[in-house]
């Protein structure tokens, strides 16, 4: 079923996780939404009034807010009982938060389900992916208990395994539960960039260190893959190879596109080879392969 609001979050969204200064890098980089990684500055220790204050920093600078408090089995950081979990999510949601993220399968997801709240319900799976029959099954279950988004981000290990993250994505009719989804790892980075490209509204990058595995540099989905720009009409240039010539390729080709206003992105497609490409040329809207 269709969300009854629109999903407030767009284009690359920035993880505030280290200092409520992020909001302000946020808005120089020209981003329309953020998500305050509650767990992680409660952990760096900011109190909990102050934490609240962040929403409100972000609303101020017109920037929507994904609240998440990460729960440690997915990542997370957060050391308190669920009960707790529910009770500061309420908090940031009258703070001005736009939508929470809670992990499918949780009781504190389970609890804000019931009061019917904007909410992406998340998975992650830092070990593995689910095959096609497990992932229909898994974004079913999911989307059963009407979430505003579902997030599904499982560990890529093989171009294929990419390519399957961006097709569930793009798979998504315009009646049914928003969907986030791209893999971890350095196989997954590709999705991280292409995701947008692919039906998903967001993609996540750090203002510092990453917060996840193969999570891309910020800078670099703004000024060299142009991410805001990207659109289901945009074609791929797969560039194959892991030496440093394959990233100067890429920089090279979406200059040149750029240059040229082309909707067209060059990505590198880490541990790939040009076999691999090409099987998968349709399902990644790949126009042209290069081998450095």
């Amino acid at each position: 079923m269709q969300p009854q609001n629109p999903f407030p979050l767009r284009g690359v969204i920035g993880v505030v996780a280290n200092s409520p200064d992020e909001i302000d890098l946020a808005s120089a980089k020209g981003l329309q939404c953020v998500e305050i990684r509650a767990d992680l500055l409660l952990d760096c220790g900011m109190a909990l009034n102050e934490l609240l204050s962040v929403i409100g920093k972000a609303k101020a600078a017109d920037l929507a807010t994904l609240f998440t408090l990460r729960h440690p089995t997915h990542g997370g950081k957060f050391g308190g009982n669920e009960d707790e979990r529910v009770a500061i999510n309420r908090r940031a949601l009258s703070a001005g938060a736009d939508i929470i993220d809670l992990e499918w399968n949780t009781d504190a997801s389970a609890a804000m389900l019931a009061e019917n709240v904007p909410m992406v319900l998340s998975y992650h799976d830092f070990t593995g992916m689910p095959d096609d029959s497990q992932l229909n099954s898994l974004t079913g279950e999911m989307c059963a208990t009407r979430p505003t988004a579902i997030k599904i981000v499982p560990t890529a290990s093989t171009t294929a395994d990419a390519a399957r993250m961006l097709r569930w994505s793009n798979s998504a009719t315009p009646a049914e539960v928003v969907r986030i989804g791209f893999a971890m790892g350095e196989s997954g980075s590709c999705s991280r960039i292409l995701t947008t490209a692919f039906g998903a509204p967001i993609t996540y990058a750090s203002f510092g260190e990453a917060v996840a595995p193969g999570q891309v540099a910020i800078a670099e989905l703004l000024n060299i893959y142009r991410v805001p720009e990207l659109n289901q009409h945009t074609s791929v240039t797969a560039v194959a190879g892991d030496s440093s010539t394959a990233m100067e390729t890429v920089v090279r080709l979406n200059e040149e596109y750029q240059a040229e206003s082309r909707n067209i992105v060059a990505v590198n497609f880490a541990g790939a080879s040009v076999e691999d490409l090409n099987r998968y040329r349709t399902d990644l809207r790949i126009e042209t392969i290069h081998s450095t």
